[in-house]
């Protein structure tokens, strides 16, 4: 808790320009973006700090009163010792403005998908897809494999966007007791752009970080079947960098500037979605970003869709916009979202009966545990 002293400061309290605010329905959350961390805090919190921005810490101890000594105090000790903020006189604050909350990108696609069930099907359009790729500026592109890759594959994959501007490539793929450990840290070692290895269906929990802070291989024993597995909405996906902040703020933060190829060739927003744009074997990838439908749902943000206007996680979230509470509304909540922004309550989407109408009619009924 602050010294007592600080009550007689004419300082003021200011916030890092790289800490952004969400108010929501209950309560707050505030994030540090260059440190991709958050916190949850009072709605009434909130309103504190858009004071502290007007007034000295002993001026905002005489507005809240003797009655709020304590609220004021904590609130204070709270931003100050998790380093939200720091304390300045009012020359120095204001040197440190406010960051714009705006989002650019030069890439006409920052980011894709490729599903595999049939190997070879996939092969035969890769190397087309990859050129198509790197002409667009795709930066991170991901591939989840339905059945097992071989140590050969894997390399091929990875070998054939070495000279592209993609810089990372993370792969998800069925166990097998080919792919040992030695074989997938030497894949790892000679193609640095591989972020991540995933190694689902396995019967083990774990992990191995092959180069700090740049690959890692991760064990799971959740099944990835189909892109049915897609579309979850769970806090330990949340992303609170800047960059994604900022999108979230003008974006869906899940199918922006994306595209992505299902596992029979067909070109989509996402794999999980329905609506195909053509055939990656003979549809050129440039000519479906023209396609007006397939970039409107890229403007479809938080603060458009239902619930999660009201949600305080909403610029950190995954959005999901294929499998929705209200199939035939693009504007609902995501159905694999269990948060509830107005009882601040977690619980399990697939238990929830007023979500088990688009459970059935999306044919998840099945579906034990998704993986995304």
């Amino acid at each position: 808790m602050l010294s007592i002293n600080l009550q007689h400061s004419d300082k003021f309290i200011v916030i890092f320009a790289s800490c952004f605010i969400t108010k929501g329905h209950g309560r707050s959350l505030i994030i540090d973006s260059q440190r991709g961390k958050f916190d949850l805090i009072p709605n009434d919190m909130v309103d504190f700090i858009q004071n502290s921005k007007l007034y000295t810490i002993r001026t905002l101890f005489k507005i809240y009163g003797t009655d709020n000594k304590e609220i004021v105090e904590s609130y204070l000790s709270f931003i100050l010792e998790n380093e939200y903020g720091f304390l300045a006189n009012d020359k120095i604050r204001k040197k440190f403005p406010e960051i714009e909350v705006k989002w650019q990108h030069p890439s006409k696609i920052t980011n894709s998908i490729i599903d595999v069930k049939v190997f070879e099907t996939t092969q035969e359009i890769y190397l087309q897809t990859i050129s198509q790729l790197d002409t667009l500026q795709c930066e991170a592109l991901q591939i989840r494999s339905y059945i097992s890759l071989s140590e050969s594959q894997l390399t091929y994959l990875a070998e054939a966007i070495k000279n592209t501007c993609i810089e990372h490539l993370e792969i998800y793929t069925k166990y097998n007791d080919q792919l040992t450990l030695k074989k997938l840290n030497k894949l790892l070692l000679n193609n640095q752009k591989i972020s991540n290895i995933i190694i689902h269906s396995a019967s083990k929990e774990d992990e191995y970080e092959v180069i700090k802070n740049l690959s890692t291989i991760y064990y799971t024993a959740q099944t990835l079947t189909d892109e049915t597995c897609c579309g979850l909405v769970e806090k330990q996906y949340f992303n609170a960098i800047k960059d994604h902040y900022m999108e979230a703020n003008f974006h869906n933060s899940c199918l922006n500037r994306k595209l992505s190829i299902d596992g029979n060739g067909e070109i989509k927003n996402c794999p999980s979605m329905s609506k195909s744009y053509g055939n990656a074997k003979d549809t050129n990838l440039v000519s479906v970003l023209t396609n007006e439908d397939f970039t409107a749902i890229w403007n479809i943000k938080k603060d458009f869709v239902l619930t999660c206007q009201d949600c305080e996680f909403r610029y950190v979230c995954t959005d999901c916009r294929a499998y929705v509470e209200t199939p035939d509304n693009l504007y609902a909540k995501p159905l694999k979202c269990g948060y509830d922004p107005y009882t601040n309550e977690w619980s399990d989407w697939k238990e929830n009966p007023l979500k088990q109408k688009a459970i059935s009619e999306y044919q998840l009924t099945n579906v034990k545990r998704t993986l995304f």
